[in-house]
């Protein structure tokens, strides 16, 4: 893949993620329509407007509450979201004593890329994994595992920090800390939607344990689709970006290879970040990965787990490897 194609691909990408962003809440607003339009009943002949346009007020109506409560909680977990992601995964800051030789890869491709320079997070974990999470570059953070660290090879840790540094360069980070808000704003409004019950004759208090579930199967069912659509290619852009400023496909490779089967972070597994990892196929790939079955095991374990890798965000390791060779 040439420099003005991986260009050409970004671009294409962010086009279609825009897309997306802005459909999100019409897909919200939509759903709630047709909850209310099949739980009302017929309007009688003598009104004098349709059901259709009576269930568009009633939704807008109930947006006008909702809305809001939806913007508070995602401007809270936008806003706070490394605080948050920190808090539940232990990952603590570290300084240029504690890991030189991370800053100094990190502060390259910085000075090549005319980047500030981000700050470096570690989770204390045997897991082989890191992710990049920040509203921009100027306030974003890449985040280690210690198993990744003591696990990898300096020109393998290149690779991962590229990867990570490449989804910063590329506005990733930003998208997939927007999808990560989208889908906890849906799924916390829908817990409590659900939990709540009737109370007297007031139509909205009936109706919110439905949307409430309807809710649940929005964030839970169809969300998943609406991250992997923006987010899989992400990866194997990611990739390419990081064989472009480490020029050496086969670290990347090898990383793969030592990442695969090993990358499951307990602590952010149930938190949606799992996302933004440089991988989050772990579970498919019980008692190893790569190295351990060997390429043609693994290739057939591939075969065995299309179904979770279609809705997987991340495509497969055996996947991304190929498009590495081809790329080198």
């Amino acid at each position: 893949m040439k420099y003005v194609g991986i260009q050409s691909s970004i671009w294409s990408n962010r086009l279609k993620t825009t897309f997306l962003l802005f459909a999100f809440p019409l897909l919200v607003f939509g759903l709630v329509f047709l909850v209310l339009y099949f739980m009302t009943g017929d309007v009688p002949l003598e009104a004098s407007v349709s059901k259709s346009t009576m269930v568009l007020g009633m939704t807008l109506d109930l947006f006008s509450w909702i809305g809001p409560i939806i913007l508070l909680i995602g401007l809270i977990s936008f806003f706070f979201q490394r605080q948050l992601i920190f808090s539940f995964s232990g990952a603590k800051k570290i300084e240029r004593k504690d890991h030189p030789e991370i800053y100094n890869i990190i502060e390259n491709f910085c000075i090549e890329k005319g980047l500030p320079m981000p700050k470096i997070g570690i989770i204390d974990s045997s897991a082989l994994n890191a992710f990049a999470l920040g509203r921009k570059p100027e306030n974003a953070w890449i985040v280690f595992t210690t198993g990744l660290i003591h696990t990898l090879d300096k020109r393998e840790i290149e690779a991962v920090a590229g990867h990570e540094f490449t989804h910063i360069l590329n506005k990733d980070s930003l998208i997939m800390t927007l999808i990560v808000v989208y889908v906890g704003a849906i799924l916390t409004l829908g817990h409590v939607f659900i939990r709540m019950r009737s109370r007297g004759s007031d139509d909205k208090k009936n109706i919110l344990p439905l949307i409430g579930f309807a809710f649940l199967i929005l964030g839970y069912f169809l969300l998943p689709l609406f991250r992997l659509a923006v987010s899989r290619k992400r990866e194997f852009l990611a990739d390419a970006g990081s064989v472009e400023l480490t020029r050496d496909n086969y670290a990347m490779i090898s990383a793969l290879e030592k990442i695969s089967g090993h990358s499951d972070v307990k602590s952010i597994k149930n938190h949606g970040v799992s996302a933004m990892c440089i991988d989050n196929t772990a579970d498919e790939y019980e008692g190893g990965g790569m190295s351990e079955y060997g390429a043609e095991n693994f290739r057939e374990k591939k075969k065995r787990s299309w179904l979770k890798n279609l809705l997987s965000t991340h495509p497969s390791i055996e996947e991304r490897i190929e498009a590495l060779r081809d790329y080198g």
